[in-house]
């Protein structure tokens, strides 16, 4: 017995040994988190459940007028766009109304009035997808008119209503609303702690967000996750890979299944495009529309909690997706953002990227202050481009992969400017840094 013991208690003292050991290679390789995927393969279709649409279909804004100033404000220890549709889901809603349509002198009024919160969609959805988001039968069968802003009044408690703002347009709508109260949302508004002074203005090209002093952004890394080549083939093509066939142009791989189904996959840009010939049907209305693009993201990225939806185009039947981080999206190598995915009568058509954000990791890099939206615009009109010719500004992030480490990549604050239907970083157009000097 004595014998038997002293057996178990060198098995222990070895298992602990070994335990301890094994941490320390997880802990100190970076590669750990490639590995992480791999690992939580039985979770991964579950993770994907607790991303919910109304997470990935939210507004990407929150802009605060206190009675003062007009301000962006973020709260890096908790979504307050998500926080705030989770107060509006409790609240009745009554039909939708319009007060007016193409007047943009009464918009920008609209727009800027005091003491209330904007909730800014970076794309038009509709009233009945909010319906569909919100949970409300009321919404889900009214008139479905479109916008992307949505404004609540902080004050004014005579004022039973929010309104619905089109950009595009300068419409505007009213929402009844009853068990409704604007406190909570105050509450989460003065517990930003990202607060960035803006000015709401009318272009030729739209409503810009201008950042009226410098602004500081935090800079980020993330240790990315990227897939081979066979694990996109096994999901997408659900077939076995003897029923394959490969084909090679330089970097650029072919996967055919049959005559259905095609991947192609350029490993110098890291961008793959799947098309399926058999997905024939186009949704009908936009609430189908927004479902299904969400649906197939999710279905693309087993990582997809930054994502959210960017732009979406019912009338070309186009959807695109990017990454976020702190309310700021994260601009790539790529004209498309992070996911396009487009339905027509010949098929769907998927472009996608092979990398995609994983774990967040220490950065050695401080803050970045860069320049206002005013400044800006005086370096591209020194560069030769007018206002006129900016469809869109924002402040975002670039994406930059580190030289000593693939699998990781810094974010850099900067500006990205589209011209020509092109988003660049502000550098690129005109030489100069987006940064404070």
């Amino acid at each position: 017995m004595k014998f038997s013991r002293l057996v178990v208690q060198v098995l222990l003292v070895f298992a602990v040994v070994t335990s301890v050991v094994l941490s320390y290679f997880i802990w100190t390789n970076t590669a750990r988190y490639q590995r992480g995927r791999n690992v939580d393969v039985t979770t991964t279709e579950s993770d994907k459940n607790k991303i919910p649409i109304n997470q990935v279909i939210s507004p990407t804004q929150v802009i605060w007028q206190d009675g003062n100033d007009q301000k962006l404000i973020y709260n890096n220890e908790e979504n307050i766009s998500f926080s705030v549709q989770n107060v509006m889901s409790d609240w009745k809603f009554d039909h939708v109304t319009k007060i007016f349509k193409k007047d943009g002198a009464r918009y920008q009024k609209t727009i800027q009035k005091h003491n209330d919160i904007q909730l800014v969609y970076p794309t038009a959805i509709t009233v009945r997808t909010l319906g569909y988001l919100l949970n409300s039968s009321v919404l889900k069968h009214s008139t479905d008119y479109s916008f992307n802003r949505i404004i609540i009044n902080l004050n004014n408690k005579k004022d039973k209503n929010i309104y619905l703002a089109n950009d595009n347009n300068y419409a505007v709508y009213k929402v009844g609303v009853r068990d409704a109260s604007a406190e909570p949302i105050l509450k989460l508004a003065k517990k930003s702690n990202i607060d960035l002074k803006v000015r709401l203005n009318l272009m030729k090209h739209g409503v810009f967000t201008f950042y009226t002093e410098p602004i500081k952004m935090r800079t980020y890394s993330y240790v990315i996750d990227e897939k081979q080549d066979s694990e996109y083939t096994t999901s997408l093509f659900d077939a076995n890979s003897d029923d394959l066939v490969t084909s090679q142009d330089g970097d650029v791989y072919t996967y055919n299944y049959s005559e259905t189904k095609r991947l192609i996959s350029d490993h110098d840009r890291g961008e793959l495009t799947f098309y399926d010939y058999t997905d024939t049907s186009v949704p009908k209305n936009k609430v189908a529309f927004f479902q299904r693009g969400y649906n197939k993201a999710v279905n693309l990225q087993s990582s997809v909690s930054n994502l959210r939806l960017y732009d979406a185009d019912f009338n070309d039947k186009d959807l695109v997706f990017r990454e976020y981080v702190e309310g700021f999206p994260i601009f790539k190598k790529s004209q498309f953002g992070s996911i396009k995915i487009g339905f027509s009568r010949n098929g769907t058509t998927e472009h996608f990227l092979n990398k995609v954000l994983e774990v967040p990791v220490p950065s050695s890099n401080s803050e970045t202050t860069l320049k206002s939206t005013t400044s800006i615009l005086k370096g591209l009109d020194k560069a030769g481009y007018s206002v006129n010719d900016i469809q869109d500004i924002q402040a975002g992030y670039q994406w930059e992969s580190e030289s000593e480490n693939q699998d990781v990549v810094d974010l850099t604050p900067t500006y990205y400017i589209k011209i020509d239907n092109h988003w660049r970083p502000y550098q690129e157009w005109t030489n100069e840094s987006a940064e404070e000097g």
